[in-house]
């Protein structure tokens, strides 16, 4: 299967053509820290990876993008280019989480996912959401996918102890990856002590707390496969903060 992924829901921006399947891959992808800069990069980056690849548009299987949740703009970036290129290329669209790329990518080695042991295949994903929030999503893998466990959500860090544990069982199975670990480092404190760090162990680095679109085009690989997968006029960006683009009302 040849997939072109992409993700602008940071200050990332990245692209990748994924040809093959869930075990044996290879990957061409752009990746680039370039805040503010996803709407002059992301279409020279798609030409990139299709030209080294040798392949037309035409002849991709299925497009991906990350759906958010993450920076307003970046998200509608994302979604306006693929959307462009599935009706341009009559192609269907797999739409993923950008929370679930950060823990499919903690998992990834040398570029290729493994099967991890019990104690390191669970993932909480807190990612700085502006405004004193979080986004926060809980993930534990399945069949070599990050699975979601519960549902994403924005909230104040010091409420997510409450929400954990109505949710799971904290204990050191559970690693900490995402930025929001480390912007609210005491509001988090608690979860943090009783979890392990993907930071810590030395498995991840500070770009990996950023989606790639090769994790994104991997877990497309799941979509396709359970036929999850819309056309240009179904693809839809995900906020979760339903304020963003309202503007404060003056006041009288």
């Amino acid at each position: 299967m040849k997939i072109l992924a992409l993700d602008t829901s940071s200050n990332a921006c990245s692209t990748v053509l994924f040809e093959g399947d869930q075990h044996d891959f290879s990957c061409i992808e752009r990746f680039e820290i370039a805040p503010r800069q996803h709407t002059q990069l992301i279409l020279p980056m798609i030409d990139s990876v299709l030209n080294e690849a040798g392949y037309d548009i035409k002849q991709i299987d299925v497009l991906a993008f990350g759906r958010g949740p993450g920076a307003f703009t970046g998200v509608r970036v994302a979604t306006g280019v693929i959307q462009a290129i599935a009706y341009g290329a009559d192609l269907p669209v797999a739409q993923i989480s950008s929370l679930a790329a950060i823990a499919q990518g903690s998992l990834s080695a040398n570029g290729f996912y493994e099967q991890c042991s019990e104690q390191s295949n669970k993932r909480l994903v807190a990612n700085d959401a502006r405004m004193d929030e979080i986004y926060f999503a809980a993930y534990e893998m399945t069949d070599g996918f990050m699975t979601l466990t519960g549902h994403e959500q924005v909230l104040k860090p010091e409420l997510l102890e409450s929400v954990l544990d109505d949710l799971i069982t904290l204990d050191n199975s559970w690693m900490t990856v995402g930025n929001g670990w480390s912007v609210y480092t005491e509001q988090l404190l608690s979860i943090a002590k009783q979890c392990c760090s993907a930071v810590d162990k030395g498995e991840i680095n500070d770009n990996s707390f950023y989606p790639h679109a090769k994790d994104i085009a991997y877990l497309a690989l799941k979509e396709a496969e359970n036929e999850n997968l819309v056309s240009a006029e179904q693809v839809s960006p995900v906020y979760l903060r339903d304020n963003v683009a309202k503007k404060p009302k003056k006041q009288l």
